[in-house]
């Protein structure tokens, strides 16, 4: 692989926005941080990050900052070396965009040019899209293996300072076999999700065991910002719409099997949020079921994805965004998907206040289904609200959560 002079391209203080998942470029990343050695005050700004150089990190070579502690990012985060920017995901390009995030330099992992110079963004259309076209300079890593992919976003050859050239496998999700609350979880939540229906799932163990619940479903359409392996599954067993543009999404991450699935697809349209959830699209959906995971829900239904056990290892990410879009649909649910417990049993996930940052509000949530059942949440009060959430959690732990019910619940 041809190597170029990154410290060319950085000035002292700059702001380097990375590509994130599939669009982070693994060997600009080692680069920067090489070069944060020499040059001072360098700050990452990074999405969804899977490359294992940001393991050698040195505090402040470069500064780093993230919407989220997903990926390689969550060790860093742990140490107290990431400072997170709590912001909803669909506003990310907005606050770039108006200068509230400064981006004077953007590295990204792209597809090939095509006959009229535009490299194919591939497997991820974000914000990065807005930051090439106002940042001083965009050096891209060009991959034969990232697939082209339908999209209104590309980035023109003008707009590149640099390049080089790579034949890397594309990174892939971390991936797990889901547990047997899970599948549970996964039975309870694909009840509420019917034929016609148009979804919104992430990655993870949860989401693929609830795609693997929705196999008999027929037509099923995607307005997701995230999607994983299931998105083939779903087609393959049939429960996936064939239009072009039945499924509109900004990020893949899964196996080379998904790559190969959105190459020249006209069935997956990649884009930023605003085209996911475009209001005349959303008010065709009926129903429009958005279904999110959590690390704990308390007892007035409020959520919390951003903090466990003292680390922050999540984000604010698009949950209320996504949950928010359920109410322009033609009809629309909001579903909170979780496991009861930890993994032995020992702590509840239904809680009596969150622990962290309330992610989501407790009014944006419709349902939160746990292996024990669904809390429907709907014209609820406060007091009924916390009836039907203790009677979703983990039998064990109902008495405590009905012990620790401040008076007004």
């Amino acid at each position: 692989m041809a190597q170029l002079d990154m410290t060319r391209y950085l000035r002292a203080g700059d702001t380097v926005l990375i590509g994130q998942a599939a669009a982070e470029p693994p060997a600009l990343v080692e680069q920067l941080i090489a070069a944060a050695h020499a040059i001072g005050g360098l700050t990452a700004f990074c999405g969804y990050t899977l490359s294992g150089a940001w393991g050698g990190v040195s505090p402040g070579q470069p500064n780093i900052k993230a919407y989220m502690a997903h990926g390689a990012l969550r060790t860093l985060s742990a140490k107290g070396l990431v400072d997170i920017v709590p912001c909803h995901y669909g506003r990310i390009e907005d606050l770039i965009a108006t200068g509230h995030i400064r981006i004077d330099v953007v590295l990204l992992q792209v597809a090939p040019a095509d006959a009229d110079g535009y490299y194919s963004l591939g497997a991820t259309v974000d914000y990065a899209a807005v930051a090439a076209e106002r940042a001083r300079a965009v050096l891209v890593e060009v991959n034969a293996n990232m697939p082209r992919t339908s999209s209104s976003r590309r980035l023109h050859r003008s707009r590149v300072a640099a390049s080089v050239s790579s034949s890397r496998a594309l990174a892939d999700s971390p991936a797990r076999p889901a547990t047997a609350a899970e599948r549970a979880v996964a039975e309870n939540v694909a009840a509420f999700v019917p034929s016609g229906a148009t979804i919104q799932l992430g990655v993870g163990a949860l989401a693929d065991a609830i795609a693997r619940e929705l196999h008999g479903r027929r037509d099923l359409r995607v307005r997701s910002g995230l999607v994983g392996d299931w998105l083939v599954d779903l087609d393959e067993a049939g429960a996936l719409a064939g239009a072009p543009g039945s499924c509109v999404t900004g990020m893949a991450l899964g196996t080379e099997r998904l790559y190969r699935f959105l190459s020249d697809s006209a069935q997956v349209r990649m884009g930023p949020v605003d085209e996911q959830l475009a209001p005349a699209a959303l008010a065709e959906c009926d129903p429009y079921v958005a279904m999110n995971s959590a690390i704990e829900v308390d007892l007035h239904g409020q959520v919390g994805a951003e903090v466990a056990e003292g680390r922050y290892v999540g984000a604010v990410g698009g949950q209320a965004g996504f949950f928010r879009a359920a109410r322009q649909a033609r009809s629309g649910l909001a579903i909170v998907a979780l496991a009861a417990t930890n993994a032995d049993g020992s702590t509840s996930r239904i809680v009596p206040a969150v622990s962290g940052p309330v992610t989501t509000a407790q009014s944006d949530v419709d349902l939160v289904i746990t292996e024990f059942g669904a809390a429907d949440l709907r014209g609820k009060s406060y007091r009924e609200r916390a009836e039907h959430l203790i009677a979703v959690a983990a039998p064990q732990h109902r008495a405590a959560l009905a012990s620790a019910r401040p008076p007004w619940l």
